[in-house]
């Protein structure tokens, strides 16, 4: 990690909400900005498909 910050709540100590900086940190986010799990709408897909 290269940084954090706290952006909201710091009255909430360990509970605050921070914005983190890092490096080298691959990551997947599945999540859409609608609050949708794209795992679950892709598995769905493929539940639907006979054998």
């Amino acid at each position: 990690m290269q940084s954090a910050e706290v952006v909201a709540y710091e009255d909430l100590g360990p509970e605050a909400i921070r914005e983190i900086v890092v490096k080298d940190f691959p990551v997947l986010v599945v999540y859409d900005a609608h609050g949708d799990d794209l795992y679950e709408q892709e598995i769905a897909k493929y539940r639907t498909i006979e054998r």
